[in-house]
């Protein structure tokens, strides 16, 4: 009886070690704050063991708040591309959450929790920072392949996001510029004086993406180059750049895949606001770089 025991233990064992998996590795972002009666937007990332991105994976999401009962919350998760998942739901107030992510890839299985805090927004909190984040010194060319410096940037208030001309996944570089380009809108719709604000664009792509071939792609889009830097220059730059940040970007084949973040700086050059995710409020970004 007692090995018997022991056996229908061991195999118990074995079947629950089945389910879940070292090959896949998940990450989730979660954006600080949340509009009520609009979807709050979840980032998730699946990679294998290797580091690729893990396309086509079952994902189940559930939000719970802590030490509250609501209830179970489910997210509709949709696949972005490049191993990128977008996970919606509607949050019934700020507070703590927590969010459970099982994921399932051709029977290779991972299970993730997280833990995060959530405010409503407005103009004051709205994805704002909590940890003390300088712009660094930096050197990079813009379109016209003048250098461009940290102190070019102080003074002004400035939204910073990283992307690049060959971006093949529909849902990011090009939504992040696009971010750009209604801002832009609405910032000549209002009158508003635009001349202490920037608006700038990092490459993570360097050795394509020339000053040349960056200024045709932001005509292309019709962007105000007047207040808009599309820069480009040394590998070692721009991975300083980010790094500083935590913005983290890897070559993938012919494509690079990276965070899609977009930064807020005062005129000091001090960090203020971190919009997650390609796609953003547009009134909270026009509240954000319009505040004074």
């Amino acid at each position: 009886m007692k090995k018997l025991t022991i056996m229908v233990v061991a195999i118990i064992f074995v079947i629950l070690a089945g389910c879940q998996s070292n090959k896949l590795k998940v990450e989730v972002s979660t954006p600080k704050t949340f509009t009520p009666g609009k979807a709050y937007s979840i980032q998730i990332k699946v990679v294998d063991d290797k580091g690729e991105p893990v396309k086509g994976a079952k994902i189940k999401a559930t939000l719970n708040m802590k030490d509250m009962d609501h209830g179970t919350m489910p997210l509709s998760v949709s696949q972005m591309g490049n191993g990128k998942y977008i996970g919606l739901s509607n949050l019934a107030m700020d507070g703590k959450w927590i969010i459970d992510i099982d994921v399932d890839h051709n029977g290779e299985k991972s299970t993730v929790e997280k833990e995060f805090s959530v405010k409503a927004a407005s103009m004051v909190n709205a994805h704002k920072v909590t940890n003390h984040v300088e712009l660094p010194d930096f050197t990079l060319i813009d379109e016209n392949g003048k250098p461009v410096t940290k102190k070019d940037l102080l003074g002004k208030k400035v939204a910073l996001t990283f992307t690049y001309v060959n971006c093949t996944d529909p849902n990011a570089c090009p939504v992040l510029l696009a971010n750009f380009s209604k801002l832009q809108q609405d910032l000549k719709s209002k009158n508003i004086n635009t001349d202490h604000i920037e608006l700038i664009s990092v490459s993570v792509d360097p050795e394509r993406d020339t000053p040349e071939v960056l200024k045709k792609h932001a005509q292309e889009m019709g962007m105000d180059l007047s207040y808009l830097k599309m820069l480009t220059g040394k590998p070692t730059e721009i991975k300083k750049l980010a790094d500083s940040l935590g913005e983290k970007y890897v070559k993938e084949g012919s494509s690079i895949g990276h965070d899609n973040k977009t930064f807020i700086f005062d005129s000091n050059g001090t960090l203020t606001h971190e919009f997650i995710g390609s796609y953003i409020n547009q009134v909270e970004l026009f509240q954000v770089m319009t505040a004074k």
